[in-house]
């Protein structure tokens, strides 16, 4: 009887073969007849699997699905879930704030994580995440979006690990979204809703928004800012830090301000020192606790009163910000002074978000240039005329 190939051994109903793995032998029985033909088929699969184990690309559970090493492979080769990749994610951002990353795991909880959580992380395909971001009704495409940029980061951790050959989630695209425009008060309409505070008998949140329209200071800004930030002889307020949720951290874009302070905010300190200078080192307190506002809720309710009483269109309190570049602009500000005070990054956020006043400004200072010389016209037209008069009596 002529010999089997190297490696297979026929028996009585099926053909086993062996090859060397990890530095070890390992026997793999194939259910087949140990027929002539079945045999070379035999040899050809165990010389492709030592073609394939040499080349480091052979996979156990492809050629022997069922095997008991096939599972142990499998175990010892299962890629990390999604929710594992997330919490890696999650962790190398500690440094960010409390509140932003509360905010990232929020987001992963309510959408990913229910959905494929548990699935390996090379497991989940394009259209999977696709599939999600369609089937929620958003609130907004900004909220989509911001969804949509949090699920691409496990996705990339992975990929920069080499756990994944290619991130599923790189080609989601961001949604158009269609930017809302500053809506300011007018200054006649701010003067109402702080007149209307102190009618309320609300003083301290009337001298916080008469402070937040004439300073234009991010409401996180407001509830960091202390006493000692004030520099009441040479007019100045120093912006060195914000409080979100409750935690005192840097400033949006890193950087310490010396905002020079008009009258309108000296006066609101003024009032206010009344109310906290002794008995906190925060301006703005709380006025039924005493305490530090921890949250833009604190202001929101006698602001949002106000605004109702005075019959004013509602906006936001944020809005105190636009309204401040505005009328700043409308009066002739240079653009670039603005945006220092408000603590813009640069000049491109102010010219994106405020061009139209810019404009109006720009079109008003070349009219009353044209006013002038008009003026000067008719003031020389009266002169020559009255001298004219004068002369004609004269000769008489």
């Amino acid at each position: 009887m002529k010999a089997a190939p190297k490696g297979v051994q026929p028996r009585d109903t099926s053909i086993r073969i062996w090859f060397m793995w990890k530095g070890k032998r390992q026997w793999e029985t194939l259910k087949m007849n140990p027929t002539a033909s079945n045999i070379k088929h035999a040899a050809r699969m165990r010389e492709e699997v030592c073609t394939k184990i040499a080349l480091g690309i052979f996979d156990y559970l492809e050629y022997f699905p069922d095997s008991k090493n096939a599972q142990e492979f499998k175990a010892q080769n299962a890629k990390p879930t999604f929710s594992e990749i997330a919490d890696k994610w999650l962790a190398t951002i500690n440094h960010l704030a409390p509140s932003t990353l509360a905010g990232y795991r929020k987001m992963l909880k309510n959408y990913p994580v229910p959905i494929f959580g548990h699935t390996p992380i090379d497991q989940i395909k394009y259209s999977d995440i696709a599939e999600l971001l369609g089937s929620v009704e958003w609130s907004s495409m900004k909220t989509r979006n911001n969804v949509a940029t949090v699920i691409r980061q496990p996705f990339e951790l992975a990929f920069i690990d080499g756990l994944i050959d290619i991130n599923p989630a790189a080609r989601i695209k961001n949604m158009q979204v269609q930017k809302e425009a500053p809506d300011p008060f007018t200054l006649a309409e701010a003067n109402q809703i702080i007149q209307q505070l102190h009618d309320n008998d609300e003083p301290v949140f009337a001298n916080y928004f008469e402070f937040a329209f004439f300073t234009g200071l991010r409401t996180s800004e407001l509830f960091a800012l202390t006493w000692q930030d004030i520099d009441f002889k040479s007019g100045l307020c120093r912006v060195s830090k914000a409080v979100v949720s409750g935690i005192t951290k840097s400033t949006k874009n890193y950087t310490v301000r010396d905002i020079e302070l008009n009258s309108r905010a000296l006066a609101a300190l003024e009032r206010q020192k009344q109310h906290s200078l002794l008995n906190n080192k925060h301006i703005f307190l709380d006025p039924r606790t005493k305490q530090p506002m921890l949250n833009d809720k604190v202001p929101f309710r006698p602001w949002q009163l106000a605004v109702r009483l005075t019959g004013i269109r509602y906006r936001k309190p944020y809005n105190t910000r636009h309204t401040f570049a505005t009328l700043n602009l409308m009066a002739g500000a240079l653009p670039m002074w603005v945006s220092r005070q408000m603590g813009h990054k640069n000049m491109k956020m102010l010219l994106e978000n405020y061009s139209r006043w810019i404009d109006q400004a720009d079109k008003q200072k070349e009219k009353n240039k044209l006013d002038a010389i008009l003026l000067g016209q008719e003031c020389a037209k009266t002169e020559i005329g009255t001298n004219f008069g004068t002369k004609e009596r004269t000769t008489a």
